[in-house]
């Protein structure tokens, strides 16, 4: 169940302001996934305010993606748009986000400065928790051990997390983005945390789910640097105005009853047991399980066999009993 706690966000230096940041520890960084490794520094974050440190906490972040700016025809597909970002960090009780522009003016500032700036000066910053693995500032230059030294010049505190290990494995976002890539959603989610999030606007479609007894929501994803799960067919939880819903999605090209032009794919949410007209509403969908590859089926008939028999595993995977709307005790 998401969680539904308020979180302030600021999107600039003037905003930083209306959440009163005094006496504050910060953490910095992209945080792409909200995983295991980030969980980590967000917690030692909040640590800092129980032990009576700091009386406040804060998490920067940047949008877009600093790649998109700096190296452009490398980006990476993220994992979190910065809709899906804010939402995951509803879980922790912060006292704000900050969501900095990162553009071509911050991608050249000193990491000095940038420390004086946006950090310091606007914070009031007492102590800083950085990731192992975070660069900032002009080139990447500030890395946790520069950082380490200005902090003894300027008088603040600074912590730096260790990696997070996962069965053998570092908990990275570029791991992640890479066993995603590979259709392992199993792994995935375990290295995040929790389920791959996808989120968008339901769109009109074709309609023709709804002739075979499956209407769909068609999610349009804004975001073109998001990256899409594999193609086929995934047990799923929805948030549908701050409501949890279950059902199953496709992501492919539904080749039985479209034709769809080379390359094209569309993700298709049937919400289980759900008449409403969703149109123009915003769905958060939690991949939970993958169910099996998209294919062709020789019938629109053999295509309904087979979404019957998708929807009963999907209630079992999802802990929904038989009964239309009822809940089973496997359900978390």
């Amino acid at each position: 169940m998401r969680s539904s706690r308020s979180l302030k966000v600021a999107y600039s230096l003037d905003e930083v302001m209306a959440l009163e940041p005094r006496d504050t520890a910060v953490t910095l960084g992209v945080f792409d996934g909200i995983h295991r490794g980030h969980k980590r520094i967000i917690e030692s974050l909040l640590r800092c305010r129980t032990a009576g440190l700091v009386k406040r906490c804060f998490l920067i972040t940047f949008d877009p993606h600093p790649v998109v700016v700096t190296h452009s025809r490398i980006t990476p597909p993220v994992l979190t748009t910065i809709e899906e970002r804010i939402d995951l960090l509803r879980a922790f009780p912060l006292d704000g986000v900050v969501i900095f522009k990162f553009d071509a003016e911050v991608a050249d500032t000193d990491y000095r400065q940038f420390l004086d700036k946006y950090m310091l000066k606007a914070f009031d910053m007492r102590m800083l928790i950085l990731g192992y693995d975070c660069h900032f500032g002009r080139n990447r230059e500030g890395t946790p051990e520069r950082v380490r030294e200005e902090a003894k010049k300027k008088g603040f505190k600074i912590k730096i997390i260790p990696p997070v290990q996962r069965e053998g494995s570092t908990v990275s976002s570029s791991v992640i983005r890479n066993t995603l890539l590979e259709g392992n959603l199993e792994r995935a989610n375990d290295l995040l945390g929790h389920p791959y999030t996808v989120s968008g606007e339901v769109v009109h479609g074709h309609g023709l789910g709804r002739t075979i007894g499956f209407p769909t929501a068609n999610l349009a994803v804004d975001n073109p640097h998001k990256l899409w799960p594999p193609m086929g067919v995934y047990a799923v939880t929805i948030q549908v105005d701050g409501e949890t819903r279950y059902g199953m999605m496709n992501i492919g090209r539904a080749p039985t009853l479209k034709d769809l032009r080379e390359g094209a794919r569309e993700i298709e949410v049937h919400i289980f047991d759900l008449e409403d007209d969703l149109y123009g509403r915003n769905l958060i969908v939690d991949c939970q399980a993958f169910l099996r590859k998209e294919r062709s089926f020789p019938s629109v008939e053999a295509l309904q066999a087979q979404l019957e028999e998708d929807k009963k595993t999907a209630r079992n995977i999802l802990g929904l009993s038989l009964a239309r709307g009822q809940k089973g005790p496997r359900c978390a």
